[in-house]
């Protein structure tokens, strides 16, 4: 059974979100899973299509991870650069 979601995410820094993750997409982390993203102004457009419901649970803690991070990282260094 093939599965597919998408997931819109709508943020000032989904240009740099796309950036900082780009060499994950570049690089497949399964065979099972095939990811897109793209970005549209703020939004940040995350399709995944899959093999199954395991695949896809899976392939969605990842990059929702991954994503989590960047912004994470992002906010961090945003809050160093008022401070300094």
């Amino acid at each position: 059974m093939k599965v597919a979601a998408e997931f819109i995410f709508e943020t000032e820094d989904a240009g740099s979100i796309y950036r900082a993750v780009l060499p994950e997409l570049e690089t497949p982390v399964s065979d099972r899973s095939v990811i897109g993203m793209s970005v549209s102004g703020s939004y940040l457009v995350l399709n995944v299509e899959t093999e199954d419901v395991i695949s896809m649970r899976s392939a969605l803690n990842t990059w929702f991870r991954l994503i989590q991070i960047a912004d994470g990282v992002l906010q961090a260094s945003d809050s160093t650069i008022k401070q300094g």
